[in-house]
């Protein structure tokens, strides 16, 4: 029996066809202007060759987005605070024929062999792949968002936002219905389109590492389960081999990130994030020459650096982040203006994150590195704090280089 692995990235990709774990979050992208409080007056044009009903299915969902992503705005049909203008400025979906190689194994035929002895045997002939009449489906789709006051004056914002999208289909697999593309095209469209104005989200697609200690874990996160693959990840021991041990980390830090991502709180996010980007900037240093791994340290720090940003924004605008929205929308105001931004708190860098830290596997050598690096520090070094970190298996070194950052 023989078996195959993947030689390249194998630690992400397995099998004879690299097959891979993924899962698809959903971080927050700040929008290019926060709207205030209010009400908001929706007209949609088209200056596309889209039908009539695509307009109206733009209206239904563009008024949804924009109330959804913030719940202080309030969509009227008319004399609202503020007039958002959209206008559908492109539309075009098409298909072409073509062909798709597919990697299958199948037995096409037999043929006569002669053995060393010199007598003849069947074997059969094998194909390792083969072409299959496939449909390329393109599609494309832009809106154009400006935004102004009631009263009248200049444009407070002028937008646009574009979706497309290319996919192969083979043709006895059954492509998408046109009223399928239709779907996707306005609700990637609307959704882009709305993240302009406010908070939006665009999904992306993250590979979970499929080394040994963590691929039983994989369907956990499949499952969306984000803690409790996170306490289960924090019950596999570190891996002497740092270059492996790097995988462990890199799965403990998407599962920070997924909990990030689903948090109802600013603060809680910013938390979240801040140790998930010590955990892959780790693994970077374990494992410098992992594509994927350096990938998600890249994606990690743009997820710190907007959550920063969507902090700075509401902070300008003087009012408390909304949490994000539930199947029912709460009815009650939102509370007073938070008090320390949530983009110095995940820069200050606190004795809880150093113990977390520790818990997540870190050696001194790089939370000490850490320690150096954070942008501020607020450590509690009394005799109380002092006692919590060594009951937390902080050793005096750590301890050490702490002080040293508070002189």
């Amino acid at each position: 029996m023989l078996s195959f692995t993947a030689t390249a990235s194998a630690q992400f990709r397995r099998g004879i066809f690299a097959e891979s774990a993924e899962i698809t979050l959903s971080p927050i992208v700040p929008p290019a202007l926060l709207l205030p409080p209010g009400t908001v007056e929706l007209q949609v044009q088209n200056t596309s060759p889209a039908p009539a009903r695509i307009v109206d299915r733009v209206r239904e969902l563009l008024g949804r987005q924009l109330t959804d992503n913030d719940s202080r705005l309030n969509v009227v049909p008319s004399a609202g605070d503020f007039v958002v203008a959209a206008t559908l400025t492109e539309w075009n979906e098409s298909r072409r024929s073509s062909t798709k190689y597919v990697s299958e194994q199948r037995q096409i035929g037999t043929r006569r062999v002669k053995d060393k002895n010199g007598n003849y045997k069947t074997e059969p002939v094998y194909e390792y792949g083969h072409n299959e009449p496939s449909v390329v489906v393109n599609g494309a789709a832009g809106l154009r968002v400006e935004v102004k006051r009631r009263a009248g004056g200049s444009p407070l914002a002028d937008e646009s936002a574009r979706y497309t999208f290319q996919e192969e289909h083979l043709v006895n697999a059954g492509p998408p219905s046109r009223a399928a593309v239709e779907d996707m095209l306005i609700d990637n469209a609307v959704r882009r389109a709305a993240g302009r104005v406010s908070p939006g989200r665009e999904p992306v697609r993250v590979l979970l590492a499929r080394s040994d200690d963590v691929d039983d874990l994989n369907d956990i996160a499949r499952n969306r389960r984000w803690q409790e693959w996170l306490s289960a990840l924090e019950s596999v021991k570190p891996n002497r081999d740092r270059k492996k041990d790097s995988y462990r980390l890199h799965n403990l830090a998407v599962a920070h990130e997924a909990i990030a991502y689903e948090s109802n709180e600013l603060e809680d996010q910013s938390t979240r994030l801040s140790l998930a980007n010590r955990l892959i900037l780790q693994a970077v240093q374990q494992n410098p020459n992992e594509k994927y791994v350096v990938d998600a340290g890249a994606r990690i720090q743009q997820g710190v650096a907007s959550y920063s940003r969507l902090a700075e924004l509401y902070q300008q605008a003087k009012m408390t982040p909304p949490a994000r929205p539930t199947s029912q929308r709460a009815t009650t105001p939102a509370g007073p203006p938070a008090a320390p931004p949530a983009a110095e708190q995940a820069a200050t860098m606190s004795n809880k994150d150093v113990i977390d830290l520790r818990a997540a596997g870190l050696d001194d050598e790089n939370l000490i590195a850490a320690i150096k690096s954070a942008k501020s520090v607020g450590f509690d070094l009394s005799p109380a704090g002092l006692k919590t970190l060594l009951g937390a298996k902080i050793t005096n070194r750590v301890i050490t280089a702490m002080r040293a950052r508070t002189q």
